[in-house]
């Protein structure tokens, strides 16, 4: 297999991983990218980033307490996850943070 074709096809994977991760939220809703931090240790769960960061590549390869890793919400719920505020923040998202129940 030629190198282009490898490069469009992991080009393609990586788009439709990272466009999944905010696709059942209304198109006109603004998202952010959220670094979910306490205490310096990142509150993602293992393997529930949405996309890469610069300790992993691709989304869903985190490892739990990654610093750098994130997830897509809606704009404003991440200074309320980071300040331990978790009211009215959607459970598919609650579901990727460690401790979050």
């Amino acid at each position: 297999m030629k190198k282009s074709t490898i490069f469009t096809a992991i080009t393609a994977a990586v788009t439709l991983t990272s466009g999944a991760a905010f696709a059942e939220y209304s198109m006109d809703m603004e998202m952010e990218k959220c670094k979910a931090v306490k205490n310096g240790k990142g509150l993602i769960k293992e393997h529930k980033a949405d996309c890469k960061s610069v300790s992993h590549s691709c989304a869903g390869q985190n490892k739990a307490g990654d610093p750098d890793s994130w997830i897509m919400v809606p704009k404003g719920q991440c200074d309320k996850i980071n300040a331990g505020d978790l009211s009215g923040v959607d459970k598919k998202i609650t579901d990727k943070l460690e401790n979050a129940k």
